[in-house]
């Protein structure tokens, strides 16, 4: 009788262990938000003037289009050092985000937005501009930026 009774208790410890495991599997963020929450945390990395994370946010290699010059990583690096350097007091705001995810990978997307950055020596801004955002992302572990095209609204 006892040994039965031990026999149930360990079979309902074990069946209560691999629910825990076949939640936590369920658990994955949705593509989709994980590219939003991958797009929040480029724009505090950019806000911050952290090149190391905005660099970290590229595949290897990555192909980067501004107003049509094709930009290697390294003159990204450059870029985006000029820039921080020359802004101190930057802001940036995404908007109008559309994602559309490859349907039968779920690795790939294409995410357009609006960007809006402003930024100066004080906290009023010397200089403003907004851009119209292609970017193509693949997912390897971590959703990554593999392709953007950046044109300027007044363009």
């Amino acid at each position: 009788m006892r040994a039965a009774l031990i026999c149930r208790k360990t079979s309902a410890y074990l069946l209560l262990v691999a629910l825990q495991l076949l939640i936590a599997g369920c658990a994955r963020t949705p593509p989709e938000q994980a590219i939003l929450n991958a797009l929040d945390n480029l724009e505090a990395a950019i806000e911050a003037g952290d090149t190391g994370t905005v660099m970290e946010a590229l595949t290897d290699p990555a192909e980067i289009q501004r107003g049509g010059h094709s930009l290697q990583r390294t003159e990204v690096r450059r870029l985006l050092m000029g820039t921080f350097l020359r802004y101190p007091k930057r802001q940036l705001a995404i908007t109008q985000v559309n994602i559309e995810l490859d349907p039968v990978t779920q690795r790939h997307a294409r995410v357009t937005f609006t960007a809006f950055a402003w930024g100066g020596q004080s906290a009023m801004p010397d200089n403003a501009d907004s851009y119209r955002v292609v970017s193509d992302w693949r997912e390897d572990g971590e959703w990554k930026i593999e392709g953007l095209t950046a044109n300027g609204l007044r363009e």
